[in-house]
């Protein structure tokens, strides 16, 4: 009798549940869609851009390894408004309205690009600046620095290089930059920058630490060092988070996301990725869930449905699916203990 009645009961909540069924493709979660918040976050990006561009230098770097030039002299014009003695802003500006042979010379050697080269990084080998990357590129006639290939051929200006750096032009270091501190600082800082603006924070980090041997020993540098340092540890949590995402595993670059956002709480696209795997990662619990439900594996049910409402607690068909599930446990166990 306790079996016909424990099926009975099974069946009823079953056929009742499948009512709510699960959310359809147009549907959503109720939380905004990878495609929905990445459109949003854009948009904001976009707007936060006209505002904010005019005192970010990363901005400004990110636009031009993009091939954004248009944006970014928009963007150095206002910044050099504000702070008219910048000469990072000044060289940037200077590179985008001089020709690049001009700047550079004519004579120049050939370069054959190596896996994990990037513009900055041989900017800073063989023009002692990484931010001399968009002179490097523009006298290459690559509009995005970003697309730098392994076996592409470049050409590298020679008129500022000494006759070992022309013979050794495949060498594979960065140089150890020279001169006075104020002058190695400035060398050190702005390798960092190129990196981290590029989203390598494994390289900025190695950056981070040549810089630290090379510092005075008063902790001059710290105020500028420990601020890029917690920035590497995000974008390298970022990097992990963008490789999970792309492997699907979803959970996992939740918390990797996470994790660089508890670094820089402002990092994209960090923050717009967790926000859109938020949405991913309700939808992916409460399928799997409704299956469990169907199965009568109730507590393991009744778990991933905890994990999305923790995520989206307003996730109403979680919420519903919850209350019945729990409900049957209830009247299940009722029945076994009559």
């Amino acid at each position: 009798m306790h079996s016909t009645q424990r099926t009975f009961l099974i069946m009823i909540a079953l056929l009742t549940g499948a009512c709510a069924g699960l959310p359809s493709s147009d549907q959503g979660t109720g939380s905004p869609t990878h495609s929905e918040a990445a459109n949003s976050a854009a948009a904001t990006d976009d707007d936060a851009g006209k505002t904010v561009v005019a005192r970010d230098l990363r901005w400004i770097i990110e636009r031009l390894q993009d091939g954004q030039l248009v944006a970014a002299r928009e963007a150095l014009v206002a910044y050099l408004k504000r702070e008219p003695a910048n000469a990072t802003a000044k060289s940037l500006l200077q590179q985008i309205d001089t020709d690049p042979v001009a700047l550079l010379g004519k004579t120049h050697t050939t370069y054959t690009v190596r896996p994990g080269d990037t513009m900055g990084a041989l900017a800073g080998r063989f023009l002692g600046d990484p931010l001399r990357f968009v002179a490097l590129a523009r006298y290459n006639g690559i509009d995005r620095a970003r697309t730098l290939a392994a076996g592409q051929t470049l050409k590298v200006p020679t008129a500022r290089m000494s006759q070992a750096q022309v013979v050794d032009v495949g060498g594979e270091a960065l140089p150890a930059p020279t001169g006075s501190a104020g002058e190695r600082e400035e060398v050190h800082r702005r390798r960092i920058e190129v990196e981290l603006a590029a989203g390598r924070g494994d390289t900025a980090a190695a950056a981070i630490e040549q810089a630290r041997a090379d510092a005075p020993g008063n902790g001059a540098w710290n105020a500028w060092l420990d601020p890029m340092a917690r920035r590497a540890m995000a974008v390298a949590q970022q990097q992990r988070g963008i490789a999970l995402m792309e492997r699907r595993q979803h959970e996992a670059a939740y918390e990797a996301f996470g994790q660089a956002l508890a670094q820089e709480p402002e990092l994209e696209p960090a923050r717009r990725h967790r926000a859109s795997l938020r949405g991913v990662l309700v939808a992916e619990y409460h399928k799997v869930a409704v299956v469990r439900y169907r199965n009568q594996q109730l507590d393991e049910a009744i778990a991933l449905w905890d994990k999305a409402l923790k995520l989206d607690p307003g996730f109403e068909p979680a919420r519903g699916y919850r209350t019945r599930a729990l409900e049957l446990k209830r009247r299940l166990n009722a029945l076994d203990a009559s």
